[in-house]
């Protein structure tokens, strides 16, 4: 009896030409469109200033250009994300941010990905009555700020706690309210400055503050110029957060703390104008919001 199937076999050239042969009949060539085969994904929608949070398939790698990390402004070289070994990585979203460019590599094969950033619109704040040395530094006072980045910038630069930072807790619950908010443009004495680097939770001076999530003090130091009594923890996989203008410590230099330990107490150290916990939440070298992680998503 004869058969009605047809035998079809499709033949892949290397210039992405399928040829689609079946026997007995006609021959079809059309342009083959290549799909991305990595799984590399994100958790939601990316907006610019948030800490986000995505996976990779094993064996997968990522990477962003290291002046995406501010490690030379206009370097190509690329700097591996880290990611665990279930494949999880988190990832900051520069405030302003429009598009995300990563490179993904498996074995021997490479491929560039962008993702669209959606923005926020920032808030601007005026902030009146700072002593005019700390919003115009002198000579002096501006060498010690330098100097005093720099040693924030370095304890940022390797993340080497193990565990991977989720589940946040408000390291204030006790506050009263958000007197600042991460991403104002700031006008301090009527003088412009950058957008604000973290959120502000205002409390009475002896408030409690306790680690938001598990990790290791990385940075401890009583009296920064504009920060004050000043504490930074490594989350693990590039995220870090500090905590400033603090009137109280509880903790020591690579000391390992858990979600819900004592670490400090609000305070008005360093350049504030009333108690209040400054907390900045980064990954690597990059800011981001912190009220994304305790408050609803916006």
């Amino acid at each position: 009896m004869k058969s009605d199937y047809k035998v079809i076999t499709l033949q892949k050239s290397k210039h992405n030409v399928i040829t689609k042969m079946i026997s007995n009949y006609i021959v079809i060539t059309f342009l083959y469109l290549p799909i991305s085969v990595y799984a590399l994904s994100f958790q939601s929608e990316l907006i610019d200033g948030m800490l986000a949070y995505g996976t990779v398939e094993p064996g997968e790698t990522a990477f962003v250009e290291e002046s995406y990390l501010n490690i030379g402004k206009d370097s190509k070289n690329l700097a591996p994300i880290p990611i665990t070994k279930d494949g999880q990585f988190a990832l900051g979203i520069p405030q302003d941010a429009t598009q995300l460019k990563l490179t993904v590599k498996q074995g021997e094969k490479t491929e560039e990905l962008s993702f669209p950033v959606h923005q926020r619109k920032w808030d601007e704040e005026y902030v009146t009555g700072l002593p005019p040395q700390k919003v115009e530094p002198n000579q002096k006072d501006n060498a010690r700020i330098t100097a005093e980045a720099i040693e924030m910038r370095q304890a940022r630069q390797v993340s080497d706690y193990s565990g991977f930072p989720k589940s946040w807790q408000n390291p204030v619950p006790a506050y009263k309210r958000i007197s600042s908010h991460f991403g104002s443009r700031r006008i301090l004495n009527n003088i412009k400055k950058q957008g604000h680097s973290g959120t502000d939770l205002a409390a009475p001076t002896g408030t409690p503050i306790y680690a938001p999530v598990n990790g290791r003090i990385v940075y401890l130091n009583p009296d920064v110029f504009l920060t004050g009594q000043t504490v930074m923890i490594d989350h693990g996989f590039g995220v870090f957060s500090s905590y400033s203008h603090m009137s109280a410590t509880h903790v020591r230099l690579n000391q390992v703390v858990k979600a819900g330990d004592l670490i400090g107490e609000v305070g008005q150290t360093g350049r504030a104008t009333g108690p209040h916990l400054h907390w900045t939440v980064t990954w690597f070298g990059i800011r981001v919001n912190p009220e994304d992680l305790i408050l609803p998503s916006p």
